[in-house]
């Protein structure tokens, strides 16, 4: 499978290699960059680190111009035009390094947006634009990235886009792999601010690779599809060409770039090629004594709703990646894994000879978990 996302600082390294003298960073200040790494370390701070190491280590020669985007406004406002040029084509490194280590990791992943304006900033030249595209995440706006580098391909711009997975799950994976493979780059993954400096500077080694346009049929299949089903669109028209559920869980399609709706959200950037199977694999979230009412499941880095749970359907298909799962005014933190599924077991509350006007449960601060009334006397409450 293939496709890409920093998720939030989400860093797009653009830069040209061999005789090419310009370079193009931009980096992913999004919220979710504010995550920790294993070792404990700030997803931004090792970023910034990484990018300050490269922009001192490359050559004098070479032109350095810095974006960023998610860092001007928080997650609130759903700013998906949130990007700034940080430094131009000719300006100091050192003014450059200052404005990358004052970024604050805030806002949304508007990476189809960020890679339509970097690949704008290029003065005209005759060497490839190439691009290495940093993200902990995938897009959180409208468009689909791949899609995107697939078309300015095909309208003739002579380019290509190394990807970085910095500590990504299955989905922005995908994605930053799809984005590399039409481009005819290459996927890199790191876990750490060390790993990260070395694929750096190896994407910078890495030549483009020459590729075929390919026509025909490939396979497209969902690992435990839903009952109700998946809708597949085309990437590039948003036309509807199949549906993927546990009855029918492989379509047959033409070789292209599709999205695919798993609960509330949608799997970008799936790339079918011919003559090969993409296999798609969400996670499940199943929870023990849901309410009638139910839980909204929302993405982590956007707060929007991508699944709900209540005691008619207390399992849902997700997309791979950190979700929070609402109990009145608080929040379950969980990580949804590729083909695994993940059991919330909360325990319960039974008031009886309840009130009609019904009664908040608190925690010690005053934030309402759950209420109960003598139509409904029990809550269920996170541990």
């Amino acid at each position: 499978m293939s496709r890409l996302v920093l998720c939030s600082v989400f860093l797009l390294v653009f830069f040209q290699i061999s005789n090419s003298k310009q370079i193009e960073l931009i980096i992913d200040a999004s919220g979710s960059m504010q995550a920790k790494l294993a070792n404990g370390q700030v997803r931004i701070d090792a970023a910034k680190k990484a990018v300050t190491d490269l922009l001192n280590s490359l050559p004098p020669e070479n032109e350095i111009a810095c974006r960023a985007y998610g860092h001007q406004s928080p997650r609130e406002q759903h700013n998906c035009q949130d990007t700034e040029l940080l430094t131009g084509f000719g300006q100091e490194r050192s003014l450059a390094i200052a404005k990358v280590n004052a970024l604050k990791a805030q806002g949304y992943t508007p990476i189809t947006t960020v890679l339509q304006l970097a690949v704008e900033d290029f003065t005209a030249s005759d060497e490839p634009q190439t691009i290495i595209l940093v993200s902990d995440g995938k897009e959180t706006c409208d468009g689909d990235p791949c899609a995107l580098a697939d078309s300015l391909i095909k309208s003739g711009i002579n380019l290509v886009i190394h990807t970085v997975g910095f500590g990504v799950q299955e989905a922005a994976q995908a994605q930053l792999e799809c984005i590399a493979a039409v481009t005819g780059g290459r996927y890199f993954g790191a876990e750490n601010y060390d790993q990260l400096k070395t694929v750096l500077a190896d994407a910078i080694k890495t030549a483009q690779v020459k590729k075929t346009e390919e026509s025909g049929l490939g396979k497209l299949t969902v690992e435990g599809a839903d009952l109700m089903g998946h809708e597949v669109r085309e990437a590039a028209t948003d036309e509807k060409v199949a549906v993927i559920s546990k009855v029918n869980s492989t379509v047959d399609l033409p070789a292209g770039i599709y999205n695919v709706t798993i609960g509330g959200a949608v799997w970008k950037s799936v790339q079918v090629k011919a003559g090969e199977e993409t296999r798609l694999r969400p996670g499940w979230l199943t929870m023990k004594n849901p309410t009638v009412r139910g839980h909204d499941i929302i993405d982590a880095e956007t707060w929007q709703v991508h699944g709900h749970v209540s005691n008619t359907k207390s399992s849902v298909a997700l997309m791979p990646g950190p979700y929070n799962v609402l109990f009145g005014e608080l929040f379950w933190p969980v990580v949804i894994k590729a083909g695994e599924e993940t059991l919330l077991n909360p325990g319960t509350v039974t008031v009886k000879h309840a009130s009609y006007k019904g009664h908040k449960i608190k925690t010690r601060d005053g934030i309402v978990a759950a209420r109960v009334s003598n139509t409904g006397n029990w809550a269920p409450l996170i541990p």
